[in-house]
């Protein structure tokens, strides 16, 4: 799988020397007027970083309402080493949760998810964002003509040799008048590109779901439909469901799974008997493109729906 880009700012701290006598008052008067004049500009599309162990995270912004909507994001720099997670976190990993209650004249969000890439530690898989990610968020006002006040709490797992949770809490005003940050344009739309669109059918797609015991295990064994010129061994997948429910991670299908049926295996083993219909969101990626489809799962039954089927392009 090919590697993610990296939305990484490397931030480098100088260290200055005190002289061994204060400066003379001119010379002060001198010195703090060349700070302000060199100083960096506040840049309006962002809030400020705020620091975790393993990294740091602030709210990006493109600036002016447009099309109803401010095109937010939640950016993560990471340290080396350090990485955080998808949506669905894997078999191991707290997935990042936000919330934004707190703002101000905020009519509706919509946090959105690039795909992520698999690692594995030797003990469980994860699904994870290494280097840095900025999450898009698309926010609408509720009264358009004035700012929106916005405040995210965010929770999420953090993880190198020690893995734990995390916290941080953002705010920034977003005003329709405010000027267009270029550069938080460019990273909120590197990340939209590698959010997941439907299916088409030209796309390699799931064309069958099976239900299955194993055991006293459930699984599920998934078949892909590949196009021509494509091998299934290019294709990776990704599993998520509402973030209350607990699934695995899809794997390769192995000779010795003599009961699997299909290309790839699903375990189903950590939901609650109570979940009766499986919400399904399955990702799949070849290259850089990434494509999803969305299952309804009757374990009661084993019939399998999908949720707006790819189209013909």
């Amino acid at each position: 799988m090919a590697a993610k880009i990296s939305y990484c700012i490397v931030m480098q701290r100088s260290r200055g020397c005190l002289p061994p006598i204060f400066p003379t008052l001119p010379a002060l008067t001198l010195g703090l007027t060349l700070v302000l004049m060199f100083a960096p500009a506040a840049i309006s599309g962002t809030s400020g970083w705020s620091r975790f162990e393993g990294g740091s995270v602030r709210l990006i912004s493109t600036g002016p309402l447009a099309d109803g909507r401010y095109d937010t994001g939640i950016e993560f720099v990471l340290d080396p080493g350090w990485h955080t997670y998808w949506e669905h976190a894997g078999e191991a990993g707290i997935p990042p949760q936000a919330d934004w209650t707190e703002s101000g004249n905020l009519g509706d969000a919509r946090l959105q998810f690039p795909y992520p890439e698999r690692y594995d530690d030797g003990f469980s898989v994860s699904n994870v964002y290494r280097n840095g990610i900025v999450l898009p968020l698309a926010v609408r006002p509720e009264r358009p003509e004035h700012p929106v006040q916005l405040v995210v709490n965010l929770t999420f797992g953090n993880c190198k040799e020690i893995c734990g949770p995390a916290s941080a809490r953002r705010a920034m005003t977003l005003d329709p008048t405010d000027a267009e940050d270029r550069t938080s344009y460019r990273a909120i739309a590197r990340a939209r590109a590698d959010v997941p669109m439907p299916a088409q059918a030209t796309d390699p797609l799931v064309s069958r779901l099976f239900l299955r015991k194993d055991g006293k295990k459930e699984k599920l064994d998934l078949s892909l439909a590949i196009p021509a010129g494509m091998d299934i061994d290019d294709v990776e997948i990704f599993a998520s469901a509402p973030q209350d429910l607990s699934l695995g991670v899809p794997r390769r299908t192995k000779p010795e799974w003599k009961q699997a049926t299909g290309d790839w295996v699903l375990s189903l083993g950590g939901l609650p008997d109570s979940v009766t219909v499986l919400p399904l969101r399955l990702v799949l990626v070849a290259g850089r493109h990434a494509v999803e489809q969305r299952f309804e799962v009757n374990r009661s039954t084993g019939a399998v729906t999908e949720v707006h089927p790819a189209r013909p392009r």
